[in-house]
């Protein structure tokens, strides 16, 4: 799954950095830090850059030995590497966490202290995969705070189209590109575990939690929506591409997203986020 719309992404997600933020406020003490200050980080799924160099940089110890920010987007990572650029200790990487790392990369990456990721894994349509390469990432001891969207109104609105007369063959096999595999919402923290635990995690937790898109006008709602990936199982014209992102937009307007409009008839489902942490056992 890769978000090539990586400018697109950016002018709207900024309640991805608003809610990671309050989401490390919650969480910070759970990351078992060094007591030397030492760490190094790396984060999977990083996106287009402005969330972890506001968020999760400034919350690095001081002397911390080096982050790397990954994604599958070559895009996301070069806006990452503008963003970061002249930071001797930041490094951005192309990186696909649901496939075998190869044996090139996993040199060049080394292991890390802590593993991070946000509103990502739920694209990830192997989730052991995912679980096993974030356990092999990390060194002896290190740990992984893993922040993955359950169910989200989004979901609702890219799923919409994909079973609709008009549209279904052009959609054939969507279920394993939009994967989403905790909807079950009173199984996921169970099957989340579960896959940790069988990748060799210890002292395993998981929470859920809650909140609510909040976009900051229609362009940025309308952004978000448009950075979404496609799949298509056939080929579709330019007009076609763009009829389908409007169905979508109807569907993702029934929310009435965001306190800048009239919400009147809103429906109120907010996001439901997954929020796993584990250890690489000494």
């Amino acid at each position: 799954m890769s978000f090539e719309n990586a400018e697109s992404y950016f002018e709207g997600n900024n309640y991805t950095k608003v809610y990671t933020k309050i989401l490390m406020d919650e969480f910070y003490e759970w990351i078992n830090w060094r007591k030397d200050g030492n760490d190094s980080l790396l984060d999977i799924g990083s996106g287009p850059r402005n969330t972890i160099r506001e968020v999760l940089y400034p919350l690095l110890p001081i002397n911390f030995s080096r982050l790397v920010l990954s994604d599958i987007s070559g895009p996301m990572v070069e806006l990452q590497k503008r963003e970061f650029k002249g930071y001797d200790r930041v490094s951005c990487e192309v990186l696909d966490i649901g496939t075998q790392i190869s044996d090139d990369m996993s040199k060049k990456l080394g292991t890390f202290d802590h593993v991070t990721s946000f509103f990502c894994l739920m694209w990830v349509a192997d989730q052991q995969i995912a679980m096993d390469n974030v356990y092999k990432l990390l060194k002896p001891g290190g740990d992984c705070f893993l922040v993955i969207v359950a169910d989200s109104p989004i979901f609702d609105a890219i799923c919409s189209v994909c079973e609709k007369p008009r549209w279904k063959e052009y959609f054939i096999g969507w279920k394993d590109f939009y994967v989403y595999p905790y909807t079950e919402i009173d199984k996921s923290k169970a099957k989340g575990l579960k896959f940790m635990e069988m990748a060799g995690f210890v002292d395993t937790k998981a929470e859920l939690r809650e909140n609510f898109f909040e976009f900051g006008c229609d362009e940025h709602k309308e952004n978000f929506l448009r950075s979404m990936p496609n799949r298509f199982s056939k080929d579709v014209t330019d007009k076609e591409e763009e009829e389908i992102y409007q169905e979508r937009l109807e569907k993702f307007d029934e929310f009435k997203l965001g306190e800048y409009r009239d919400n009147t008839g809103r429906i109120n489902k907010p996001n439901t986020y997954l929020i796993l942490y584990g250890k690489r056992p000494k």
